[in-house]
């Protein structure tokens, strides 16, 4: 059983400044958490009215077909880490350099990108690169001014359609870690904030949740950029666990599998006729403990946030005692042992336990009757042996057992029933 109590706000909005003749850059802190500060972030975002989009070189933007970072590629209908745009035309359209550099290289090698440009621009101090050309029309090292034709739109490379294949690069080598996402740096409207739901919560056991989340964002936007899940104890306001995806610095995308680091992201489909773009993140093996609130972070590149979060309570019980023993000591008195439970299941550490004992086995219809101790002592964490000394006078034979709670007041099952007793009975030999 799992009680939910959600609140959804779509988030703080840091806008860009229009404008400049320079790029800016804009660093966007989260906001605080009612239990404390957040862990914060940065999130660079680059926007400047000097750079062109390369096949219209206007806004809106030219229709794209495949979005930066995780995406379901249609041609070959499985996931991938996309490390540009894909943006479709008529064969030989031309092609324009985002603004002004010095061509790096150009060249035909091997594998998917076909005949490519590569642009450095040393203003910005970054590479643009223009991929599945079917001519380019500069040289390596030649300089080139903002709007110049470069190339022309085509299907080399490993490629079923006309299109050309834009990238922001940081570095000329080291790809692609250093691809980032080109709608921090096109000019382009950056209004809206990205949305986030939660699909379903699995809190069963508590301390180790698993959350799907479902977020849209506008496709005259695709600039997506952090998915960030946490979750704090309601009680003390404590952070349980942190997680986040990182489509800039590749951190937990998958890249090309569907899976890494517990962390699942499935994009559904998206072409030039789609409106929005939408992404399945589910997030498994979370650190919960006792009665949690997740708080759930849709992040765009211009600092838009949209949050989501859930308060679930703790109906997770501790562990069941199964190690129980008892054995009298000769100078009197009965040692206790066992293993500690956890607070949930075999996590943690619980609040309390009572032992009970009786001169019969005690099960669960007889644990009501029998005798509870004192004093019992306050539970160890999970897994560690755990040993009471208990005085007599006890019956012999004396039957124990125990149960344990937790905070919240979950109460374990009832362990097994250990015996101790003073008489020893040894087997007659008949000779």
């Amino acid at each position: 059983m799992l009680r939910l109590r959600s609140r959804q706000m779509m988030g703080v909005s840091l806008a860009l400044t229009a404008g400049l003749a320079v790029p800016i850059v804009l660093l966007a802190g989260l906001r605080r958490a009612q239990a404390g500060a957040w862990p914060a972030t940065v999130i660079p975002a680059l926007v400047s009215d000097t750079l062109i989009w390369p096949l219209t070189m206007t806004v809106p933007q030219d229709s794209i077909s495949s979005p930066f970072g995780p995406r379901w590629q249609t041609s070959q209908n499985r996931y991938d880490y996309h490390s540009g745009l894909d943006l479709p035309a008529p064969a030989n359209t031309p092609v324009h350099v985002i603004t002004d550099g010095v061509v790096s290289k150009v060249d035909w090698p091997t594998g998917d990108s076909g005949l490519y440009v590569l642009v450095y621009h040393p203003t910005l101090n970054l590479y643009s690169a223009y991929l599945h050309l079917n001519a380019a029309s500069v040289t390596a090292n030649e300089v080139v001014t903002l709007g110049q034709v470069i190339g022309y739109v085509g299907d080399t490379g490993t490629t079923k359609f006309y299109h050309l294949h834009f990238e922001i690069r940081l570095t000329a080598s080291d790809y692609p870690t250093s691809t980032r996402n080109p709608m921090g740096y096109l000019p382009r409207p950056d209004v809206t904030t990205p949305t986030i739901s939660i699909a379903s919560l699995d809190s069963n056991p508590v301390y180790s949740p698993t959350v799907t989340l479902v977020i849209t964002a506008a496709r005259d936007e695709l600039d997506l950029n952090q998915i960030r899940v946490f979750m704090r104890d309601q009680a003390t306001g404590a952070l349980l666990d942190d997680q986040l995806v990182d489509f800039n610095q590749r951190l937990n995308t998958g890249d090309d599998t569907l899976n890494q680091n517990g962390i699942q992201l499935i994009p559904s489909h998206f072409n030039t006729s789609t409106v929005s773009y939408v992404l399945t993140s589910t997030f498994y093996a979370l650190h919960g403990f006792d009665s949690f609130t997740l708080t759930a972070q849709a992040i765009d590149l211009a600092g838009h946030i949209g949050v989501i979060t859930t308060s679930v309570d703790d109906l997770t019980p501790p562990g069941q005692v199964t190690s129980l023993n008892a054995q009298r000591r000769p100078d009197g008195g009965i040692i206790l042992n066992w293993i500690a439970p956890g607070d949930s299941d075999n996590v943690g550490r619980a609040m309390t336990y009572e032992v009970r004992y009786a001169g019969t086995p005690i099960n669960n219809f007889t644990w009501s009757s029998a005798t509870a101790l004192p004093n019992s002592p306050a539970p160890l964490m999970a897994a560690l042996p755990q040993t009471w000394f208990v005085s007599d006078p006890l019956p012999d034979p004396v039957y124990f057992a125990l149960k344990t709670a937790d905070a919240e007041g979950n109460w374990s099952l009832l362990s097994n029933s250990a015996r101790a007793m003073w008489r020893v009975f040894l087997p007659i030999l008949i000779r």
